[in-house]
C-alpha cells in the first residue's frame, strides 16, 4: 500500500494473500474448549509488530479478549468476532483433518474456518489496513477478538461490563455477505416430571414417571405448533423444539423421573417471561390428574433478541457497501442463529450489525470450510462499511 492510499482502500490481491494467510494461521491453533491463551498471544505479537495498541482482557485469570484500538475523534465503531470455536467432532467424518488448515478448490478447511475464524480474518486485514493510515481516520475502530462466545457470550459480555460502548458495531459471523440487524433469542428449559419408583412386576405400587411425560409431549407438540404461527418480519418464525429425553434407572423398576430438554426459539418481539410462562402452563396442565405426579420447569440459559432499528447509521452504511459490492440491492435481514449481538445492543445499548462472508450453514460440520474468495470481498466490504458509516453523522 502507497503512503497517499485511502485508509479504506486496500489492493485485492493483498488483502487476499493477507486474509488467507492470517486464516490459516488461526485454524492451525487450537481455540477449542477454554484454551483462548495461543490464539489471543498469536494476535497481540501480531498487533504489536505493526505498533497497534492492544490489551488482553482476563477472565478468572485466564485469557479471553484481545482488543485493540485506531483512529481519533469523538464517534467510534466495533469490529467484533470471536477466536474461540467447537471441538473438532468426530474426525473420521472429515476428509481433511480438522486441526490441520487444508487449502483446496478456493476454501480453506479446518475447524473454525467458517465459524468464526474466517470472519475474524477479513476483519482483522481490514482493521490493519486502517490501523497503516490510522492519522487519516476521522473516527476510532475498535477490534475487538473475544473468547467464550461458544460458552455464552462470555468474552463480549466482559467487555461491555467493563465499560465497552461505542456508536456502532459489527459483528462478524457468516451472513453470505448480506447484513442482518436482528436476532433470534432462545431460551433452552429442562422438564422433569416424577413418579415413583416400584418393582416393574407390580406397576401399581409405583407413578410411571415416563408415562406421564408422554401427556407432556403431546401438549408441548401441539403448543409447538402454535408458536410456529409466530413471526417477525426480519427473524421469521418462532420455535419450540423437544431436543432431549431420558428417563428410567433400569428395566425393571418403574422410572421415578422422566427430563426431556426444550430449545424455544423467542423473537424480537417476545420476552423471556412470557415464553417460559406459556411453557409451564401448559405442561402442568397436561400431567395426568390424579396419577400421583409432579412437574418442575427449569431454565438452562436464555440468551436475549436483540434488534437494530431500520434507519440506524450502521444499517444504512451496511446497505449501501453490500449493494456496491453485490451489484444488486440489498437490505437487512434476519439472522437465523444467535450471536454475540445481543450483548453489544441489549447491554451496550450500541447499534449493531451482523455482517461476514460465506454461509452459516457451514458452521459446527464436519468439512467447515471458508471460501477464499468470499473472504477477500469481506475484506472490502468491512472497510467500505465502516467509511461510509464515518462519513455519516446521522444515527
Amino acid at each position: 500500500m502507497t503512503d497517499d492510499q485511502s485508509p479504506f482502500t486496500i489492493p485485492p490481491e493483498f488483502a487476499r494473500d493477507a486474509a488467507r494467510r492470517l486464516l490459516a494461521d488461526l485454524v492451525a491453533i487450537p481455540s477449542h474448549g477454554a484454551n483462548e491463551g495461543p490464539i489471543l498471544e498469536y494476535l497481540v505479537a501480531r498487533f504489536r509488530r505493526q505498533t497497534i495498541p492492544c490489551r488482553i482482557t482476563e477472565v478468572n485469570g485466564a485469557p479471553m479478549n484481545v482488543v485493540a484500538e485506531v483512529g481519533q475523534g469523538a464517534r467510534a465503531i466495533i469490529l467484533n468476532s470471536h477466536v474461540d470455536t467447537v471441538p473438532p467432532g468426530d474426525r473420521a467424518l472429515w476428509h481433511t483433518d480438522p486441526m490441520i488448515p487444508t487449502e483446496k478448490d478456493g476454501h480453506i478447511y479446518g475447524r473454525g474456518a467458517g465459524d468464526a475464524k474466517g470472519c475474524l480474518a477479513a476483519m482483522i486485514v481490514a482493521f490493519e489496513a486502517l490501523a497503516a493510515r490510522r492519522e487519516r481516520l476521522p473516527v476510532r475502530v475498535v477490534l475487538m477478538a473475544v473468547g467464550g462466545e461458544e460458552r455464552g457470550g462470555i468474552g463480549t459480555k466482559t467487555e461491555i461490563a467493563n465499560g465497552m460502548r461505542a456508536d456502532a458495531a459489527i459483528v462478524g459471523e457468516s451472513t453470505l455477505l448480506e447484513p442482518k440487524l436482528a436476532h433470534k433469542g432462545v431460551l433452552r428449559l429442562e422438564v422433569e416430571v416424577k413418579g415413583k419408583a416400584a418393582h416393574a412386576s407390580d406397576p401399581e405400587a409405583g407413578v410411571n414417571a415416563v408415562v406421564a411425560m408422554a401427556s407432556v409431549i403431546a401438549a408441548l407438540d401441539r403448543l409447538a405448533a402454535e408458536v410456529r404461527s409466530r413471526q417477525e418480519r426480519h427473524t421469521g418464525r418462532a420455535s419450540l423444539v423437544i431436543s432431549t429425553i431420558t428417563g428410567g434407572v433400569a428395566l425393571n423398576v418403574i422410572p421415578a423421573s422422566c427430563v426431556i430438554s426444550i430449545d424455544r426459539r423467542v423473537l424480537p418481539t417476545e420476552t423471556e417471561d412470557r415464553a417460559r410462562e406459556e411453557i409451564v402452563r401448559t405442561v402442568t396442565a397436561a400431567l395426568p390428574a390424579g396419577a400421583g405426579a409432579t412437574v418442575e420447569v427449569r431454565t438452562v440459559r436464555f440468551v436475549a433478541p436483540s434488534a437494530t432499528p431500520e434507519n440506524a447509521s450502521i444499517v444504512r452504511a451496511a446497505e449501501q457497501a453490500a449493494s456496491e459490492l453485490l451489484g444488486r440491492p440489498v437490505r437487512a435481514s434476519g439472522f437465523t442463529a444467535t450471536c454475540d449481538m445481543t450483548y453489544l445492543v441489549n447491554g451496550g445499548r450500541i447499534p449493531s450489525i451482523i455482517l461476514g462472508p460465506d454461509s452459516i450453514a457451514l458452521a459446527h460440520q464436519a468439512d467447515e470450510r471458508m471460501s477464499i474468495d468470499e473472504m477477500t470481498r469481506a475484506v472490502a466490504l468491512y472497510l467500505r462499511t465502516v467509511e461510509i458509516w464515518a462519513a455519516d453523522h446521522g444515527i
